[in-house]
């Protein structure tokens, strides 16, 4: 779908010099992860600022600093079209309140915040746990898994059914129709995708409006924005993001953190030896494995950083890079757990900040306490089936890992 899009030639005002080929949802160059395909672009000695033909041709923000400063300049870098191409997906994708700018953004992002508060995510924590000791002791004893499948996509996703009282049944259904807003394929249609989530909510809404539910869809649904209530068009595009934030990007951090563990037992020893330092050794991972590449539309034709962008082009911002940055942290790509700084922006920046950082934190954090507690050393089964995707949430494939059972402990 999205990928297929290009033109053939850059714009007038485009200089040679400033154009990559470079696809954000096919980003793998030869020989290289999906990290590394994009540090080496990154690297390769193309300007801070680039421009690529690839879905409708857009710009490219490639250095940390640059990636803050559009992250916080909305009066600029707008997020009413947060993906590309802007024509037909940008432009039609209108989940709120990722693509409002202020002063509307406020208000309707101050919904989220009775539900994804750090003392609302600190009261679930011990459910968390909970179910995090149930799923790795149902799998334990046999001596692998195929983490994916069996623990990432099952974990965040039924924590997030519980907060929004929706049948974990559903969760499959829920999951391949936010994939497609975050990794496209070509045969399926943003409106296809569209009328997806529309048909699955649209009843949801109708049963709990002017209910007592004490969920955050119902708190979302009931909601009122500056004293009246939400229409009907905006309560669904608020719902949607609230799906698709929730079950999509936890499932992808845990996956890449836990492929490095797999194959990296020093840092494994590490982090076993002295869990308490989990909650600092986590940035580090989610530095090094950040995987969100956002959108912003250029509002007003301006010089920044000495290259000429126009009203309505677009900037993709991959917030992944951020942490790459060799300007920004010192030998990027290896994982250092002593490191005295950690720059990144795996949760955004500016008023699009993350909603959700707090959950997600907690999630892996104690997905980590709980699993290295319990099985300290694994490692990869098959290294030919390890895989990525690229995209707005890139992914890893689906792998297995394995373990010595006799190494193992109930620790409940």
């Amino acid at each position: 779908m999205m990928h297929q899009i290009k033109i053939p030639t850059p714009p007038a005002h485009v200089s040679s010099s400033q154009v990559v080929d470079f696809d954000i949802y096919q980003p793998m160059l030869k020989g290289m992860d999906l990290h590394e395909s994009w540090h080496a672009l990154q690297e390769s000695g193309a300007p801070d600022i680039v421009w690529t033909p690839k879905n409708g041709g857009h710009w490219m923000v490639l250095r940390g600093k640059l990636i803050s400063k559009v992250l916080q300049d909305y009066r600029t870098f707008s997020s009413r079209v947060i993906f590309v191409p802007k024509e037909p997906a940008g432009e039609a994708y209108r989940a709120v309140p990722i693509t409002l700018d202020p002063p509307a953004h406020r208000p309707v992002r101050s919904l989220l915040n009775e539900d994804l508060s750090p003392n609302k995510i600190k009261s679930r924590e011990d459910s968390i746990r909970a179910m995090a000791v149930e799923m790795i002791e149902s799998f334990r004893m046999k001596g692998r898994c195929n983490f994916v499948h069996d623990f990432a996509e099952q974990m965040p996703l039924r924590i997030f059914m519980q907060m929004v009282e929706l049948p974990f049944a559903d969760a499959p259904k829920l999951k391949r129709l936010a994939d497609q807003y975050t990794r496209p394929e070509p045969d399926v249609s943003y409106d296809d995708v569209a009328r997806g989530f529309t048909e699955y909510l649209q009843p949801l809404i109708g049963d709990r409006r002017s209910k007592n539910g004490n969920d955050m869809l119902s708190h979302l649904i009931n909601g009122s924005i500056e004293g009246r209530p939400l229409t009907d068009e905006e309560t669904v595009n608020l719902c949607v993001q609230v799906l698709v934030a929730g079950l999509d990007t936890v499932v992808n951090a845990m996956s890449f953190i836990m492929l490095f563990l797999a194959r990296s037992p020093e840092s494994r020893r590490i982090l076993t030896a002295d869990l308490a330092r989990l909650p600092i050794s986590l940035q580090e991972l989610l530095r090094r494995f950040s995987m969100v590449t956002v959108a912003r539309e250029i509002t007003h034709d301006l010089e920044f950083e000495g290259v000429h962008l126009k009203r309505g082009e677009m900037m993709v911002v991959p917030t992944l890079l951020h942490g790459l940055d060799s300007r920004e942290n010192a030998d990027p790509m290896k994982v250092d757990f002593n490191r005295r700084s950690v720059g990144h922006s795996i949760f955004g920046g500016g008023i699009h900040t993350c909603a959700g950082a707090h959950l997600a934190k907690a999630e892996i954090r104690i997905m980590l306490e709980e699993w290295l507690t319990r099985i300290p050393d694994f490692k990869v089964v098959d290294e030919s089936e390890i895989g990525f995707v690229g995209g707005i949430v890139a992914s890893v494939k689906p792998f297995s890992i394995a373990w010595d059972v006799a190494s193992t402990r109930n620790d409940s």
